[in-house]
């Protein structure tokens, strides 16, 4: 007997579909989403991205892969179009929260994570150890002229690849529990990429972890 889905659950199924069917249409061939893909889906769900404004990100960053130089790019995988949709989404917020108010200045933003990564090395964190050497890397971009944002995105990828690495066993099974019951209607392979989203998030959470990120200020 089929189980009835939730509506939060049809919900979700709405947004990881409408994601991939769009992504199909762009390349043009077809395609399996990979687990690194449903993670880069879960990340935007969990940012709270629209569908349209994924798509619209998705969109930016065909465009830049086909007219690349000296030669067009294909895209091979949503976290090649993370960039993209990112900066959809600030510019989406901006129309709605600003009302044409300019986005906030690039060196605003990078004060404020600068202030948010003092203020993580400063508390120092029980449990959090493994993050602070990485942590002092990024003050030292964050205090550079100028603040190299692709520097900030690939330590903010170091910052989880760590946390999944000291995951423990609770704290992993604590997040499989929520994950299965909210994600119940994705394959169980793919809700393997959302597990890693939900274990990463409660680390944050627990250890008042900053992004790194520009995009998140």
């Amino acid at each position: 007997m089929a189980v009835k889905k939730t509506a939060l659950e049809d919900r979700r199924s709405r947004y990881f579909q409408g994601i991939a069917a769009a992504f199909f249409r762009l390349r043009g061939a077809p395609f399996v989403l990979s687990s690194g893909d449903m993670v880069t889906i879960a990340g935007w769900e969990q940012a709270g991205i629209p569908l349209g404004v994924v798509e619209e990100g998705l969109r930016l960053a065909y465009e830049k892969a086909r007219t690349a130089r000296p030669a067009p790019r294909r895209l091979s995988s949503l976290s090649a179009c993370d960039r993209e949709v990112k900066r959809a989404f600030q510019e989406h917020r901006d129309r709605r929260v600003g009302r044409g108010r300019p986005p906030l200045a690039r060196s605003r933003k990078s004060g404020q994570a600068r202030e948010a990564v003092r203020a993580f090395l400063e508390a120092d964190p029980p449990g959090a150890a493994f993050l602070r050497e990485l942590f002092g890397r990024a003050l030292g971009v964050l205090s550079g002229r100028p603040v190299r944002e692709e520097d900030l995105e690939g330590l903010e990828a170091e910052v989880e690849r760590l946390i999944l690495e000291h995951a423990g066993e609770d704290e992993r099974e604590a997040a499989g529990e929520r994950v299965r019951a909210e994600f119940a209607g994705l394959p169980a392979g793919q809700r393997d990429g959302v597990l890693e989203v939900e274990i990463i998030r409660r680390a944050r959470e627990r250890y008042g972890v900053p992004h790194l990120s520009l995009f998140y200020y």
